[in-house]
């Protein structure tokens, strides 16, 4: 489920190139990330994604060019779709950087799809930066990124796109082959905008037929003209730990309890079944219904998580405790439908990573949404934000009980702090039993106060100053970026973490209890390792 990535450079600019699905990531000159990836996409008529199988992979690497190419089969009871990725970058003259993308397949039998071919990431950090546009007849507009998710598409008939960044970035991308448009993909917890083919407005699925040539190309250009080879450094934010919680299903036995129970928390998320559980962590109750008759019991400081944004101002009717507008799974359920919130306290936003990639990769980009997200919700009227429930996969995944569910836990906190969130409900509690994403948890449960620092990089690296020293390497590589932050005398950050700590990866996390009550590592930390957590104090 991880990527196999392989990097290459051309001049200031290094990226990515995934041998498992060939997408094209993370292109990035310094602390700029200028675009998230580019892909093949072929999407069922119900919008199921066909994940690809990647063969004859093939990457040659020199100096100040590189070529690749593999072939790439999409196959499944609906579709059917194979196709050859070339993938080419070179520096010409005066450092400009050249990068091309193609696609090209043959469509084997006629058959309806709601996308086939390429789609374009633009990071989500690119929010209020001004892009230029231009459309298919010619004509050009200037159109910043949108601070605020957009519920369309902030740019439509998109045949380019330039936009500059930093002291001198110059970044364009050209496309051909179909017609594209961009959508905000935040609304779907994803840290990115996606120019993507085929307009929406053309009609979905739409038919191809047999001996049908799809070939699609988009070709980039990069010019750092005056960049001062800037260096990452993570951000700071002061504020206070939201409220910790988790989402109760059913009743739980009493050992269960015990353990949930010891984890501190301060409120908890329910549907109708898990109610009497969800009362026992002692603080409020939010539960999750879309009837208008409430049978339950609540209390005034509870709250009811309506899903239905259309019939919102309804929840007037309702009796006792406060009134909130869920999205249980996309903000797009609620940012769609542009509710009028008066008649609300505020919003629940339901977060998950399994919509439109699966790779670990995407999973670690989520929680950098969730900061949108809430400013979004504020900017038509919530007052409260309810971050949760935030959940890997509502579906059986290995990546909730390995080192990914505690990474996914951690900088959901993080960034909680950084939306000035009220609440966040992390995973269900029969999850949370079972896997490493109640390490963080446990690890917020001995804090003596709820004031906190948090650091982060994305989609890097996060840090909380919160009792203890927290850090997490969210990347697939090591690194040591930690000694940027301002935790330590200079001299000693630039040696690396000295003294005693605690290191969860993969290999050990699954007995992250053991590992707390085990001696210390001793020594000096000089790089975190891939997808790992350091713990100090």
């Amino acid at each position: 489920m991880s990527s196999d990535l392989r990097e290459f450079k051309l001049g200031q600019l290094h990226g990515f190139i995934d041998s498992d699905s060939g997408q094209l990531r993370y292109l990035r000159i310094g602390k700029y990330e200028l675009l998230r990836g580019i892909y093949g996409s072929v999407r069922r008529p119900d919008w199921g994604t066909v994940v690809q199988k990647v063969h004859d992979f093939k990457l040659d690497r020199q100096a100040e060019s590189f070529a690749c190419s593999f072939v790439a089969v999409h196959k499944d009871d609906k579709m059917d779709f194979t196709w050859t990725g070339k993938i080419s970058g070179k520096v010409v003259g005066g450092g400009q950087i050249e990068i091309e993308y193609e696609l090209e397949g043959v469509v084997p039998v006629d058959q309806k799809t709601n996308r086939l071919g390429l789609c374009v990431l633009h990071p989500s950090n690119l929010k209020g930066v001004p892009a230029t546009i231009e459309h298919s007849n010619g004509s050009k507009e200037t159109i910043d990124f949108p601070k605020f998710i957009k519920p369309d598409q902030p740019f439509k008939d998109t045949k380019a796109i330039s936009y500059r960044l930093g002291d001198g970035i110059g970044f364009r991308i050209e496309l051909s082959g179909d017609n594209f448009e961009t959508e905000d993909q935040r609304n779907y917890g994803d840290a990115s905008f996606k120019t993507y083919c085929h307009w929406q407005e053309s009609g979905s699925p739409y038919p191809v037929t047999k001996g049908q040539v799809i070939s699609q190309r988009a070709r980039l250009i990069i010019n750092p003209e005056a960049l001062h080879n800037p260096e990452p450094v993570p951000t700071m934010t002061e504020g206070n730990l939201p409220s910790l919680g988790t989402l109760f299903r059913r009743t739980m036995s009493i050992p269960e309890m015990d353990q949930l129970t010891g984890l501190h928390m301060t409120h908890a998320m329910c549907t109708t079944e898990g109610i009497e559980s969800a009362k026992l962590i002692g603080g409020p109750v939010f539960l999750q219904t879309d009837q208008l008759i409430i049978p339950n019991e609540l209390a005034p400081n509870d709250g009811i998580l309506y899903s239905k944004a259309n019939d919102v101002e309804k929840l007037n009717a309702l009796r006792g405790a406060r009134r909130f507008l869920a999205a249980r799974s996309w903000f797009i359920e609620m940012n769609g439908a542009r509710p009028k919130l008066a008649a609300v306290e505020g919003v629940s936003l339901g977060m998950h990573p399994k919509t439109h990639q699966f790779d670990t990769e995407t999973m670690m980009e989520m929680a950098w949404v969730l900061p949108d997200q809430a400013e979004s919700a504020r900017n038509y009227g919530a007052q409260t934000i309810i971050a949760g429930p935030i959940r890997l996969s509502d579906s059986p995944d290995l990546r909730t009980n390995g080192i990914e569910a505690a990474l996914v836990a951690l900088a959901s906190i993080v960034n909680g702090v950084k939306a000035y969130a009220d609440y966040v409900t992390l995973f269900d509690a029969e999850t949370l039993l079972t896997s490493p994403a109640m390490l963080p948890i446990a690890l917020m449960a001995e804090r003596h106060s709820n004031k906190v620092r948090v650091w982060d990089f994305e989609p890097d690296f996060v840090m909380i100053e919160c009792g203890k020293l927290i850090f997490a390497n969210l990347s697939w590589e090591a690194t040591d970026i930690f000694k940027h932050v301002d935790f330590d005398s200079l001299e000693n950050r630039q040696v690396g973490i000295k003294g005693e700590y605690h290191l969860f990866d993969q290999s050990n996390v699954v007995n992250w209890r053991k590992v707390l009550r085990s001696p210390a590592k001793h020594g000096t930390l000089s790089a975190f390792p891939p997808r790992s957590i350091v713990v100090l104090g």
